[in-house]
């Protein structure tokens, strides 16, 4: 393939990534001035006095044992996060963030988007609205783009592409983690190997729920091929009430995946400026597959951006 950013130099890339993710988190300073801030504010004197007063503001009662606020020094150390948006948001409110000060909180700190939609009962929200319509026309460009030849290899007619939609999307997320002699014809072509990937596709193609930001930037680099660039990923991140990718934000546990798409993106975008689109592709997929050979092998389960668990036949 092309010489230039060759696989040494993505595996190197890799290796750089997972060093950065053992420094301390920029979110989680963040959020300990918060919370000294409460403490000052309120006139405490340690740290557990600070910690049973945030519990009484979450639940409405004083902790019975020391053990039920254990679980809030864990949030602020960063030994764990908040298990779901509800204690996360309960949380916020205890720290008396102000409306930036949350928005930073669920979208850094927390690494999620900002609103939680569900498809019945938010039907009729504009907002859901117009990031659905969005998304249907990221899908039908998609589909557009989709080549005769792979078609007729899954033995889906152009007109009747959208209903399998979840097949094609599926198999070309298996060539972003899988070289072409490990996908075998006679599992792939069987519209069956998707299967057990449709409840959760077909939720988050209705963008309801909770959609993780690595799912969600895995669908924009898929469905938003070969028009991907930095400017336009973080546009649509937004647009999604997402952070957009910034050089120093951390995913939960301190991973610095942004650090890398911001770079691979980048690498991407100038393939296109050197060669067409089809050599492009063909780049993107090998670096993506390097990048995850390595995460995979170090044991770096969350940084496989391009792997998710439906993949594993």
């Amino acid at each position: 393939m092309l010489d230039q950013y060759r696989k040494d130099d993505m595996a190197r890339l890799a290796m750089e990534c997972i060093s950065l993710g053992g420094r301390p988190r920029p979110e989680l300073r963040w959020l300990n001035r918060r919370y000294d801030r409460v403490k000052k504010r309120c006139g405490l004197r340690s740290k557990t006095e600070t910690d049973k007063l945030l519990y009484e503001r979450m639940y409405g009662r004083a902790p019975k044992k020391d053990s039920e606020v254990l679980k809030l020094r864990y949030w602020r150390t960063g030994k764990c996060m908040p298990g779901n948006r509800e204690h996360c948001l309960l949380f916020g409110k205890a720290l008396e963030l102000s409306e930036t000060e949350m928005k930073f909180f669920v979208q850094q700190y927390y690494d999620r988007g900002m609103e939680l939609y569900d498809a019945v009962s938010d039907a009729a929200d504009p907002a859901y609205r117009e990031r659905r319509a969005y998304l249907k026309q990221i899908v039908e460009a998609y589909l557009r783009n989709v080549p005769e030849n792979k078609l007729e290899s899954l033995h889906i007619p152009r007109k009747k592409a959208g209903v399998f939609l979840r097949h094609i999307y599926f198999t070309d997320a298996l060539r972003y983690i899988k070289g072409s002699g490990e996908l075998k014809p006679e599992i792939i072509n069987k519209h069956i190997t998707s299967l057990r990937y449709e409840s959760e596709f077909a939720r988050q193609m209705r963008l309801s729920g909770e959609i993780p930001r690595k799912a969600l930037i895995r669908h924009l680099l898929i469905l938003g091929m070969p028009d991907v660039t930095l400017k336009k990923m973080n546009r649509q991140l937004r647009f999604f009430g997402y952070l957009p990718l910034e050089e120093e934000h951390t995913m939960a546990r301190g991973e610095r995946l942004d650090w890398l798409l911001i770079r691979l993106i980048q690498m991407y975008e100038e393939k296109r400026r050197e060669t067409d689109d089809v050599r492009a592709g063909i780049w993107f997929r090998e670096a993506c597959r390097t990048l995850d050979e390595v995460f995979k092998k170090e044991g770096c389960s969350r940084l496989r951006f391009m792997h998710f668990k439906a993949l594993d036949l």
